[in-house]
């Protein structure tokens, strides 16, 4: 056997796997070696370990009978499979483990006496490999396995209620086993106390011989579930979680989000020390716990929250992986959110040697500012390496064309990274072998990864317009390269820093900005300094000018000089940067006449070129040729069609003038509604809406025409509203949402207002400004004593007594769905405001005493009432409304998995409102039906036979 020499002078894996290397100084990452593993089905890597002999051990799931890799047939559907290989890489054997159905394999640990313990679920009954049944018809129980270190049974051990258990992790004790699950079963089996909520942490004591010693459940109200656990620095036990509950058993603290990581500290008999709710304001699964250096723990999950609470930095898309430090108390010391769009899920953490940590798991995500490297296929590896303080260092992207789904990860004495998991990718990619089992099934992937020294990288960069730059000249950004593996940080004038590699340059001082870019590529950095000169325009004048209207018919407003009140002027039409086109502003308009606008020669309709319909998205700026001054209203946003597919069927067409006159304003952790102004169809059709994109915390009812939520975040963001009919065809127009910090108030005018009723149901009224007289506002709503917020809505409604009573164009009414938290029974008194000022709403306070609401069935919401005649169905189900009489009421039928299968719009409700859905062409299954009025929806369920 021919051996390969390392720095320490043994011998090392046959092939380059594990090579040893002398270099101290680690920078980037480059895969060394890969092997696909597999017998003749379907295999799945989970876990891999390195032991004591220099070798190594994997472990997963497989299907497989006896070929290839696999040495023995399969028990059942699913088996544990087990894999060692010694220092050179080679197999010295596997094993199968399992009953006559189904049986996973999670994780492995070594055990003191230089085996291993086997640790995963099973739903299969006594035979094969499994000495004892199951503990309920069909439920998964967890099962472990005792090998010895040739991988030869020793006992197992099933545990488990009269519901469904699933197992997490293990820990090896000097005189047993620590195993932690979850749990959904009451007393009974294994169980010893019944469950706390809808799931719980399940804590149990085996014997050196597997028998079980004691069993712990652990939880509050709601779910509470295992995900893994590790021994403490002080002799005790931290077990990390996943949890919705509130304050109760187990549970110190209430949820932060919809769901959280939990910490549970125990003790050697099983009893909670403490616990410690970690988590945003959105949806945060925990994976995977690790110890660190100095006694803390890094956590490793997969979250969808924004900032706040205890996350310090925006979500990249709908989930990323979210690294949490703690110390040996549970207090946080920092957090990470790593990924790209459209997302991640993280599944393993690893502590490096060098006091780095590793975090792993499966990204569909193309590159980002923390993801260098674009994916794949399907789904790829990817791992992120971090300083011990949670710096970045590195991140690689591993995967083929299709399916590669990491499981596990560990660190050899030599420094070298091992990865585990699954693929079905043919030969492509980072991947070179194709694979191994019938139909191309999934195999083991095991990929060898080294830090190699670093290279200093070489930088430039340079403006994406020419300079000098004109003042004000909008979407000049400086583009750095030279640093297309590392990670991109930047600071500019007047404290402006960002990541990545495109830096926006703000243009409206004249004179020269200094830029500082740092690139890091590991422990290896460069810095720059690039300059933009900005210049003082060419043309001046007292220039006014605004957009009234941006959507496929046009891109429309007026601009004019009050120096020269009838001479026009030229106005520039803008991507970005680039001029997209010119257009003299000379088109009469009376209103700019009255207003004072010199003859009224002012306005202008620049039609959309062909080059912009192109099905994407443009955010379109416009200014005066040559001089500083960009008109008001911009960006605008729109997406259009070819003029070559103009339908003959005409598009929607929309609100004149366009969608809200004015941009809407919310507020961070502030409830905010706002209804958007419906488009019209000239043919008659059904209109669908959509938004996008939204600021964090906020959601579209497509239905409604409702944006509603909390927001997160402070900020503008131009938001694209479109509405398509039934042939496909489309317009949009765009609008900005501002999102102020909390606790603003700048906002000023000469506001005039009333809150005219305060009812369970809603509270109404009006409100506007004598100084902006066709401008909505917002107006929040709170406690009059405590000054507790409560929400906000937008006054955009039309009364057509506002308008004849003077109130601009009338549109400034207001209606606010009264939140579920406040029907508790508890009288409040409530004010009115314009959101961010200090003007108060007249008519308050006005006392709200809602009782807790009845539980509604399923078929009601607010007065809406749904009731299903024939239910199942085969050809015809009569539907019967109530609570929507004289109101718009739209019918939407759809399957399981949301396909739109019909769909009827009503006028006018009457007051028993029947309509009879035919449901005979459709396959049998569930069908879901929502009925929408207004701002209340309810959605019942039809069996179709």
């Amino acid at each position: 056997m021919k051996t390969l020499p390392g720095c320490y002078g043994r011998p090392l894996w046959l092939l380059a796997f594990l090579i040893m290397h002398c270099s101290s100084l680690f920078a980037q990452v480059t895969k060394v070696s890969e092997r696909t593993i597999g017998g003749t089905g379907f295999e799945t890597g989970r876990v891999v370990l390195t032991t004591s002999d220099g070798g190594y051990i994997l472990g997963g799931i497989s299907q497989s009978n006896t070929g290839n890799d696999k040495s023995e047939d399969r028990r059942g559907s699913n088996d544990y499979w087990v894999v060692k290989y010694n220092a050179n890489g080679e197999k010295q054997w596997d094993r199968t483990f399992g009953g006559k159905d189904t049986d996973e394999l999670k994780t492995l640990i070594a055990t003191p006496d230089g085996g291993y313990l086997l640790g995963g679920f099973s739903i299969s009954q006594k035979g094969d490999d499994k000495s004892e049944d199951n503990h309920g018809d069909f439920d998964m129980d967890i099962w472990v396995v005792k090998i010895n270190a040739n991988g030869e049974k020793q006992w197992d051990k099933t545990l488990g209620g009269d519901q469904t258990e699933f197992f997490s992790g293990m820990v090896a004790l000097s005189d047993g086993y620590f195993v932690v699950g979850t749990s959904s079963s009451n007393t009974g089996g294994d169980k010893s106390a019944d469950s706390k909520g809808d799931g719980d942490i399940w804590l149990i004591k085996l014997g050196m011989d597997g028998q079980k010693i004691w069993d712990k459940t652990i939880g509050g109200n709601g779910y509470d579930g295992a995900d893994d656990i590790q021994p403490t620095s002080d002799g005790n036990f931290m077990i990390l979680g996943t949890s919705n509950s509130s304050i109760s058993g187990d549970k110190t603290a209430n949820s932060k989000g919809d769901y959280d990581y939990w910490l549970v500290k125990v003790n050697g008999s099983g009893e909670v020390l403490w616990d410690k709710t970690i988590g945003g304001s959105n949806y945060d699964q925990a994976a995977s716990l690790t110890n660190t250096a100095d006694n803390g723990f890094l956590i490793g999950g997969t979250s969808s929250s924004g900032i706040g609470y205890d996350k310090s930095e925006t979500r990249l898309s709908g989930g990323n992986y979210w690294a949490v430090k703690v110390d040996a108390s549970g207090n946080k010391q920092w957090d990470r959110t790593l990924g790209g769009a459209p997302g991640e899920n993280c599944y393993r953490t690893l502590a490096l040697a060098d006091g780095g940590f590793l975090v792993g798991g499966v990204s569909f995500s193309s590159t980002s500012p923390v993801k260098s490297e674009p994916s794949r296929g399907n789904g790829d590896y990817w791992v992120v390496k971090l300083s011990a303080d949670g710096h970045y260092v590195w991140d690689k992207t591993l995967g083929g064309s299709d399916r590669d789904y990491l499981g596990g990860m560990a660190q050899t004495a030599s420094g070298d990274i091992l990865l585990l998991g699954e693929s079905d990718s043919p030969i492509s990619g980072d991947k070179t072998q194709a694979p191994i089992g019938d139909n191309d099934n999934g195999d083991f992937w095991l990929v060898v990864l080294r830090e190699t020294p670093c290279t200093t990288p070489s930088l430039s960069a340079q403006t994406n317009v020419a300079q000098p730059v004109l003042q004000n000249y909008p979407g000049v950004t400086l583009v750095v390269e030279g640093c297309e593996t590392g990670r991109i940080t930047w600071n500019g004038p007047g404290g402006g820093s960002g990541v990545g590699p495109t830096i926006p340059v703000v243009t409206s001082a004249v004179g020269t900005h200094v830029y500082s870019v740092t690139c890091t590529r590991g422990n290896c950095s460069a810095t720059l300094s690039p300059t933009v000169a900005v210049g003082a325009p060419s043309v001046s004048g007292a220039f006014d000018g605004y957009i009234y209207g941006a959507d496929c018919n046009g891109f429309r407003g007026w601009a004019w000089d009050g120096n020269k009140p009838n001479t026009p002027v030229t106005v520039e039409i803008l991507e970005g940067a680039t001029v997209v086109g010119t257009i003299v502003a000379n088109e009469f308009r009376q209103d700019l006449l009255n207003a004072g606008k010199g003859n009224g020669n002012h306005a202008f309709r620049f039609p959309i070129p062909e080059s912009l319909r192109d099905f994407t998205t443009h955010y379109l700026t416009a200014r005066v040729r040559g001089s500083n001054f960009n008109l008001k209203g911009t960006p605008q946003a729109l997406q259009c069609y070819p003029s070559w597919e103009a339908p003959v069927n005409k598009a929607p067409v929309a609100p004149t003038p366009t969608v809200l006159i004015a941009p809407l304003t919310a507020q961070v952790g502030v409830p905010f509604s706002a209804t958007l102004v419906p488009f019209t169809d000239p043919d008659g059709d059904e209109i669908t809406y959509w938004v996008n994109p939204l600021p964090s915390g906020l959601v579209f009812d497509y239905l409604t025409r409702v944006i509603s939520g909390t927001p997160l975040e402070a900020g503008t963001t131009v938001v694209l509203y479109q509405a398509d009919d039934q042939f496909g065809n489309t317009n949009n127009v765009s609008f900005p949402i501002t999102v102020n910090p909390a606790s603003t108030t700048n906002v000023t005018g000469s506001f005039d207002g009333y809150l005219d009723k305060v009812e369970c149901g809603t509270i109404r009224g009006w409100v506007w400004d004598r100084n902006k007289p066709n401008t909505p506002l917002t107006v929040e709503f709170y406690h009059a004593t405590t000054k507790e917020v409560f929400g906000s809505t937008y006054a955009n409604i039309y009364r057509s007594d506002l308008q004849d009573a003077g109130k601009g164009n009338g549109a400034h009414a207001y209606r606010f769905e009264v939140p579920v938290s406040l029907k508790d029974g508890t009288t409040r008194p409530i004010m009115a405001r314009v959101q961010g000022s200090t003007f108060e709403l007249k008519g308050g306070p006005k006392n709200l005493s809602c009782n807790v609401p009845v539980r509604l069935s399923a078929e009601s919401s607010e007065g809406l009432q749904v009731t299903v005649l024939g239910n199942p169905a085969v050809e015809h189900v009569q539907v019967e409304i109530r609570g929507a009489e004289g109101q718009p009421l739209r019918l939407q039928l759809t399957d399981a998995g949301g396909r739109l299968v019909s769909q009827r719009q009503l006028e006018a409700a009457k007051a028993i409102e029947q309509q009879i859905l035919s449901v005979g062409p459709y396959p049998a299954g569930l069908l879901l039906l929502r009925v929408s009025s207004g701002l209340n929806s309810v959605t019942v369920k039809i069996v179709k036979q």
